[in-house]
């Protein structure tokens, strides 16, 4: 059902193409002078730009003047965000969060952008480099934000000069089309963590190997691990939902892989999801899964299901971004996490990991501005808003004066004297759709008490011998190239989500299938693919 509305946008955007590209590609020059007139910048009579927006300082607008919605993906579990209404007393602009889960936002976003019934701003997850090139730089769906940020947004602006972010944001053909993320972020996102107190009430060692992996697993299952007197309740190893990292772990047989079976091998981008090492995390997992040493509900729950089991202190090992995720603790005590070392196996005694950055993140993709937006410049100062460090740090900190406070050297996170009821309505979800934009300096640090996630500043140390030495680099596939990427990225990494599941949950034999999966991979044009992500990369690095 999916693929065939998407077959129809297609087929409609084509047509859009041939008309648009025919003006389009040979008008660069006139298409950016074009645009820098539409921005008008002159304060008029009323002291506003266009009657509407004052050009600096605070409110942006006069308080009910003007509002616009945005449609992200994303969860929370109370009525509102907590920034936005602070974020309105601010600025005078009203905002329409249209949220939804990932799923619906991704089925939901097709059909608006297909029929012209979307928001002014679209953001979150769901967007990606192929819809800013299909609804920004072919259709013009999506605007042109660059001079918008020249005349009205300083913060943004700043944000661009840094190394690096203006060249990652700008398409090819020449603009900017969507708002930067830019975050410090640890090099290790997401990786298993053992439990430390299941260690010691057994008395056992950290495991190193795989093979000792598998005989602490067993001895969890079989064993009281957790103290509660019940010997059944143990699930040895389980996985986020949302990030189950499969092959990241395929680094223990020596080639660690991102979601969608890429990895860097010196400077070149390489498939790995037909390779011996992926194989090989399969059968291990599936041995584990046999022989009940994974959650048997891996493929079928949900996150709230994941950290409800996570709570009650039925993991031993868990893949996930810190233990914080389903085991919050209060502060002085420390929890019993630590990152599990990279392995090494029967097969490769130099063990690798995946590389997910140098220390920062920059998304491109996070939000656009639509042709549906009126006033886009308030619209491009409101983000601008956003970026001030006090909004920003609330967005992942919380609340200022009630669990971020201001002390002489920094911001200090302490939920100390906050209530249950306070922590689960100004918890991280509950802020901001966090999808969204914002920017924190990469050298900015919270002073936390106690610190969210105590273990990820030992991950990146324990993991940095077995790092790969490149992280796979940001691309734009060209305007004729980024349909087909879109549909070949779709059908290829469904399929290996598929039979990783079947394999690894005992529906069918990975050995036996090996041969017929590495003939549909080819059937799904697995070298077109591959091709495609490598010219990307090196037309962007051009």
């Amino acid at each position: 059902m999916k693929k065939k509305q998407w077959v129809t946008v297609l087929l409609i955007l084509a047509v859009s193409m041939m008309t648009i590209l025919s003006g389009c590609s040979s008008n660069k020059d006139n298409d950016k002078k074009k645009t820098a007139k539409e921005v008008n910048t002159q304060v008029d009579d009323s002291g506003k730009v266009n009657g509407l927006m004052y050009k600096e300082g605070l409110p942006i607008v006069d308080p009910g003047d003007y509002s616009f919605s945005i449609f992200t993906d994303g969860d929370k579990t109370t009525d509102d965000f907590y920034l936005m209404p602070v974020l309105k007393e601010q600025t005078g602009i009203d905002v329409d969060v249209q949220l939804f889960s990932y799923e619906v936002a991704k089925e939901r976003y097709s059909l608006a952008l297909n029929s012209g019934d979307y928001a002014d701003c679209i953001g979150g997850w769901v967007l990606s480099s192929t819809d800013i090139l299909k609804f920004g730089v072919d259709m013009g769906t999506f605007i042109p934000l660059e001079d918008y940020f020249e005349a009205f947004a300083p913060n943004i602006s700043a944000v661009l000069e840094l190394e690096g972010v203006r060249e990652k944001m700008t398409a090819p053909d020449g603009h900017i089309y969507s708002i930067p993320y830019v975050l410090a972020a640890p090099e290790v996102d997401f990786n298993p963590y053992i439990n430390t107190r299941w260690l010691e009430n057994l008395g056992l060692e950290v495991p190193q190997t795989t093979e000792d992996l598998k005989k602490v697993l067993t001895a969890f299952k079989e064993k009281d691990a957790n103290g509660n007197g019940d010997t059944d309740d143990e699930i040895p190893f389980s996985f986020s939902p949302d990030n189950k990292n499969i092959g990241y772990m395929a680094g223990y047989f020596g080639m660690s892989l991102n979601e969608y079976g890429f990895t860097m091998v010196g400077d070149e981008l390489v498939f790995g999801a037909n390779q011996e090492p992926y194989k090989d995390i399969i059968m291990y997992m599936s041995d584990l899964y046999k022989n009940g040493l994974l959650d048997q509900e891996m493929f079928t729950q949900d996150a709230a299901q994941w950290k409800a089991k996570g709570g009650q202190d039925l993991y031993g090992v868990c893949m996930m971004y810190g233990s914080g995720d389903i085991m919050p603790y209060e502060a002085g005590e420390t929890p019993d996490w630590i990152p599990l070392p990279v392995l090494s196996s029967e097969k490769c005694d130099e063990p690798v990991w995946f590389r997910d950055t140098y220390g920062t993140t920059v998304l491109k993709n996070q939000v656009v501005v639509t042709d549906n937006a009126k006033n886009p410049e308030a619209i491009v100062r409101w983000w601008d808003n956003l970026f001030e460090l006090e909004n920003s740090i609330q967005t992942n900190g919380g609340p200022l004066g009630i669990a971020l406070h201001k002390k002489d050297n920094g911001y200090e996170i302490n939920q100390t004297n906050m209530t249950q009821e306070e922590k689960d309505t100004y918890s991280w979800i509950n802020l901001f759709p966090q999808s969204l934009p914002r920017y924190i300096p990469t050298d900015f640090k919270f002073l936390e008490n106690p610190p969210s996630y105590p273990e990820k500043d030992k991950v990146d140390e324990a993991y940095a011998p077995y790092l790969l030495e490149k992280i796979i680099p940001p691309y734009w596939a060209t305007l004729e190239e980024s349909s087909s990427l879109s549909e070949l990225q779709t059908s290829i990494t469904d399929y290996i989500t598929e039979k990783t599941a079947e394999w690894i949950a005992g529906q069918a034999d990975v050995e036996a299938e090996w041969d017929s999966y590495l003939k549909q991979l080819n059937k799904l044009k697995l070298d077109d693919y591959i091709q495609i992500r490598q010219n990307a990369i090196k037309a962007s690095k051009n």
